[in-house]
């Protein structure tokens, strides 16, 4: 079921994203503005200056679909979490996922420990319900088993960090099979953070080709 027309979210990151996240949405809002020029409705009608402005809305809108225009985090993000669904091959249909998917706690195997940086974005709705289901449909067995440990467990707690094969071969009795159970397990966590991740890889490449355009023009003095 789509919540709403945008769905907020809040990106677990590590430390220092948040600095680069801004550095390449600032210099993409710089890039904007000189695309925006061509849609100018400075000294023209209003029927015009209102044409022009829906001209670029609209693409503007092509522009963040198609991961050449990454001026905003939510379009940042929202670019980068459908990479990582083609990625994946989780860019289709799935079952609608229960309530309980949708609970804002930590599912059973969630390991956001070691993500001292946060970044709020807001989601296209049926995106994010692709991603729920798609968590959901591939974890829902690892998850209900690990009830099941937690309840059989009570007094262990398990570690919140990813473990490198080095922690994971030390782990012996229930916390080794808890590691085992909880990497089966795909939070939408790891999805938006992904996502994230292949977002500023995109907004980097983007800002490198511009600054390099930018430093064409500046040294071509023919003409």
């Amino acid at each position: 079921m789509v919540r709403a027309a945008r769905y907020p979210v809040t990106i677990a990151a590590e430390y220092g994203v948040r600095a680069r996240l801004r550095e390449v949405v600032d210099a993409e809002k710089s890039r904007a503005r000189v695309l925006s020029s061509a849609w100018r409705t400075y000294g023209v009608p209003r029927a015009e200056a209102a044409s022009a402005r829906a001209g670029w809305r609209k693409e503007r809108q092509r522009l963040h679909a198609e991961g050449q225009l990454l001026d905003t985090v939510d379009a940042l993000v929202e670019f980068g979490v459908r990479e990582e669904l083609r990625a994946r091959g989780w860019d289709r249909q799935w079952p609608a996922a229960p309530e309980e998917a949708w609970d804002q706690g930590r599912w059973p195997g969630s390991r956001d420990g070691g993500f001292p940086d946060r970044v709020s974005a807001r989601l296209d709705g049926i995106l994010a319900d692709q991603v729920v289901a798609a968590c959901w449909a591939t974890s829902r067995e690892a998850v209900e088993a690990l009830r099941r440990w937690r309840d059989a467990n009570p007094g262990i707690t398990a570690p919140r960090v990813r473990l490198d094969e080095a922690g994971r071969e030390r782990l012996v009795g229930p916390l080794a099979e808890y590691e085992r159970l909880s990497a089966l397990v795909t939070t939408t966590g790891e999805i938006w953070r992904s996502g994230l991740a292949r977002g500023l890889g995109r907004g980097a490449v983007l800002v490198r080709e511009s600054a390099g355009g930018f430093a064409d023009q500046a040294g071509d003095t023919t003409g």
